[in-house]
């Protein structure tokens, strides 16, 4: 075994030369007990600066409002706020589940001004979201129905005008919805369990 060095003390009154004696894996920073704590009462009372916080920036305010407004959107198409049904196929979801995603009427990447329309996004399974890439003719066929076709003739003739939205647009959103969707959780848990 290699023999300790002598280092410097650690502490910021005293700096004296010592050797180190070894404590587990690591060798000792200070001299002496009394040199180790009065370092630790000397960073106890510096006061240490506090950078600001960066504001968010749109793209990560969009990705904390997607989640708001999908968990919306399952909501209001849930009637007891802890299920909902696949718009495409039916089935069974349980909101929170990583099978119950908000799928949109046509692609968010095409379309991006149907990105948070709530006419366009309903809950969908992953199978028929991802696997088979949001079944847009099932979809828009009963949304059709459900809408009627003036609005969603409405809705199809804006799908591509792209508005750049700001981080203030972004946050009043986040508020909104986050707003919604503790009321809807109220209003739902109070209806299936009357």
């Amino acid at each position: 075994m290699n023999p300790i060095k002598t280092r410097k003390c650690k502490s910021r009154t005293c700096r004296a030369e010592f050797t180190p004696s070894r404590k587990g894996l690591s060798l000792s920073k200070y001299c002496c007990t009394a040199c180790e704590l009065d370092d630790i009462e000397v960073n106890a009372n510096t006061v240490r600066k506090v950078k600001p916080k960066k504001p968010k920036t749109a793209a990560k305010l969009k990705k904390e409002l997607w989640t708001i407004f999908s968990l919306h959107q399952k909501l209001v198409h849930s009637e007891d706020g802890e299920h909902c049904d696949c718009y495409t196929c039916d089935k069974r979801l349980t909101i929170g589940d990583s099978d119950t995603h908000g799928g949109h009427a046509l692609s968010k990447a095409a379309n991006p001004n149907l990105y948070f329309d709530e006419r366009a996004v309903r809950p969908q399974c992953l199978r028929c979201n991802v696997h088979h890439g949001g079944m847009h003719y099932e979809f828009n066929e009963r949304l059709k129905q459900e809408i009627g076709l003036e609005s969603w003739q409405e809705m199809y003739a804006n799908r591509k005008l792209v508005v750049k939205k700001n981080a203030a647009w972004y946050l009043e959103k986040i508020e909104y919805y986050s707003e919604q969707v503790k009321i809807l959780k109220l209003l739902k848990s109070s209806a299936a369990h009357p």
